[in-house]
């Protein structure tokens, strides 16, 4: 097996070590989005009459989950990496040899393990709760969040090699959460959008997912909308590649 494989063999295997010792943030990490879910339930039947003006709900509970995923997978994976680099985890992987390419992918194996577990739970709790149909749309609908997922990890990592501390963090929260809620499909139809916010919104990868997940949650296959799981995947891939290029051993 070449080394650079067995390095990202055992960064990743580290971190689900250490996480596993850590089972407040595993909890956290499971029941979150969950309890997101089960709120946005609430919130919808509260609504007066929101049934009797023709909103589908099941339409809207998957793509709302995928936001869930991405946003509690970004917080949580981008403080944990910061506090990597704080406790020098980092350094010593450096001085050990380790090249900035199995490192980052050794995180994304790591944490996008826990990340496809979250999933599955958001998924089952969403079909459970707003009683979804995916008859056809299963696979589709997993791969699109599995992916959003990730993409997530490789902005956090993007992130956390710019943040010095954990508290550096909370201010990139609302700037990348608040727009990619409004701009990326899910409250605001694209089309109404003026055309230099349809050309922002392009820089969020929550748009891509969403995109595809309202375009199934509206019966279309998943043929139409392959395309912009491809371009999901391509913005992680690009993340990935500005975070390797911008890791570094200590601040």
């Amino acid at each position: 097996m070449p080394e650079g494989v067995r390095d990202i063999g055992r960064v990743a295997r580290r971190i689900l070590a250490q996480l596993g010792r850590d089972p407040r943030f595993l909890a956290f990490s499971a029941l979150a989005p969950v309890l997101l879910v089960v709120l946005l339930k609430y919130v919808f039947d509260a609504i007066p009459g929101i049934r009797q003006l023709g909103v589908r709900l099941d339409a809207y509970a998957v793509p709302a989950a995928g936001f869930f995923i991405f946003f509690t997978t970004y917080l949580l994976c981008t403080i944990v990496l910061v506090r990597e680099r704080r406790d020098e985890t980092l350094g010593r992987m450096f001085a050990s040899g380790y090249r900035r390419s199995a490192i980052v992918l050794g995180y994304v194996a790591g944490y996008g393990t826990i990340a496809v577990a979250q999933t599955g739970l958001v998924l089952v709790a969403t079909v459970a709760v707003f009683q979804v149909s995916l008859a056809g749309n299963v696979l589709a609908v997993a791969v699109t969040t599995t992916a959003l997922s990730v993409v997530s990890i490789s902005l956090g990592l993007l992130v956390s090699a710019v943040a010095r501390t954990e508290g550096q963090i909370f201010p990139t929260i609302p700037l990348i959460m608040v727009p990619s809620l409004l701009l990326c499909g899910l409250v605001i139809p694209p089309a109404t959008l003026p055309g230099w916010l349809r050309v922002v919104s392009y820089a969020i990868p929550l748009t891509y997912a969403e995109r595809a997940l309202v375009g199934l949650g509206g019966g279309r296959s998943f043929g139409e909308l392959a395309g912009w799981l491809a371009l999901l995947l391509a913005y992680g891939a690009g993340a990935l590649v500005i975070a390797s290029l911008t890791l570094r051993e200590s601040d």
